[in-house]
């Protein structure tokens, strides 16, 4: 049985509130949990004032409260842009060093689902892995902070493991357009899943619950950044609404409400139909399921991401996805979603209209997104990245 330092400090950072790349991380450490091959071990290598026990033990994981392995300043050793990061990095090193390098020389493994991994790890015998999700900071600086951009940047360029785990066919073409020094060979392409929970779900106070107040409604799930595009999605069901003449329907946005002020602004400024649009807040996991199967659309109107999870979430539930033809979407959909281009309001309000109309390719999609989302699963996903059976 091999010996696998995992690292949930993204974990921890997200307080319970698991969105995105988290959840994906928390996904993994559920399943590979549950596989004699592998003994895990969680890494925590930042200070946090979470009760680490009690945060593990809530998700389902008592058998790994026993086996937390805690190296405060190891993250610190990884350095950074300026130099004063880099100097204490090499303080670090040389503090913490020979510490640190006899305790990594008990474990065989070692992965990180996000953050970017010591030198003192990768100058053991650990094998290494590490996920690259995608490379918007890079591939679009003009939708992210100039700082957030440099730092991804610095760590996209130094990273250096023994294998990378892409989550898309197009995240690895990104990632090796930017690191043409890496082999093709030191990368895999890994599809995620979505949880179990995701199935057609029937709960009759989820509208109530959330002040769905019409008798339909689309939804869109994301947090707030703007490669989401939610901007467009709101412009374009106020002209569906407006120019089909539609008036039992709503548009529902799930995310977190501190991401959305832009959004919460735009509304706010709408002279009519405001009072269509709910900005729900953060959701919990076991309401997400309901949600998703009530609605008659499920519209990710996204222009770049690295796989693009809600999507299937959505089809395993049930819900025709409404999505668009870049980056990794159609590796997801396949050809069980109606895309379009996230740029042009007439093209989506025309699709909104077809599939709000067409009952029949309404059950059509739903078919098909349930068929295709049986392609995915973690204990795929797991296998796949630690080559299992």
């Amino acid at each position: 049985m091999k010996k696998l330092l995992f690292d949930i400090d993204i974990l921890l950072n997200s307080q319970g509130k698991e969105t995105g790349i988290c959840r994906v991380c928390l996904q993994i450490l559920k399943e590979l949990s549950k596989r004699r091959e592998y003994e895990i071990y969680p890494l925590v290598s930042l200070r946090t004032s979470i009760n680490v026990e009690q945060y593990l033990s809530s998700k389902g994981l008592d058998s790994l409260t026993n086996k937390i392995v805690y190296l405060p300043y190891l993250k610190a050793t990884c350095g950074g842009i300026k130099r004063k990061y880099r100097i204490k990095a090499k303080i670090l090193k040389f503090l913490c060093g020979k510490k640190y390098k006899k305790e990594l020389k008990k474990y065989d493994e070692y992965i990180s689902i996000f953050s970017p991994i010591s030198p003192l790890v990768l100058e053991s015998d650990l094998k290494t892995r590490l996920f690259i999700h995608d490379l918007f900071p890079i591939n679009f600086p003009k939708a992210c902070d100039k700082k957030f951009i440099q730092k991804y940047t610095h760590w996209m360029q130094m990273a250096k493991v023994d294998e990378f785990i892409c989550i898309s066919q197009n995240t690895q073409a990104d990632f090796l357009k930017f690191r043409p020094d890496i082999h093709p060979s030191k990368t895999k392409v890994v599809y995620l899943a979505a949880d179990e929970r995701f199935k057609p779900t029937q709960n009759a106070k989820i509208k109530e619950k959330y002040d769905i107040q019409t008798a339909k409604y689309f939804l869109g799930v994301s947090d707030h950044n703007p490669r989401k595009n939610f901007p467009h999605l709101i412009q374009s069901f106020i002209e569906f609404v407006k120019s089909k003449k539609v008036s039992d329907i709503s548009l529902v946005l799930v995310g977190p409400k501190k991401q959305f002020n832009e959004i919460e602004e735009l509304v706010a400024n709408l002279k009519e139909l405001k009072d269509k649009i709910i900005l729900t807040g953060f959701v919990p996991d076991e309401d997400l399921p309901a949600l998703y199967t009530e609605a008659e659309l499920f519209i990710y109107p996204s222009l770049f991401e690295g796989f693009g999870l809600p999507v299937l979430e959505a089809m395993q539930c049930g819900t025709p996805v409404l999505t668009c033809d870049n980056t990794s979407l159609p590796e997801v959909g396949g050809k069980a979603t109606e895309y379009i281009s996230g740029k042009d309001i007439s093209e989506t309000v025309q699709k909104m209209a077809e599939i709000h109309q067409d009952e029949k390719m309404r059950q059509k999609m739903s078919s098909a997104g349930l068929k295709r989302a049986q392609q995915f699963s973690w204990a795929k996903t797991v296998n796949q990245i630690f080559n299992l059976k």
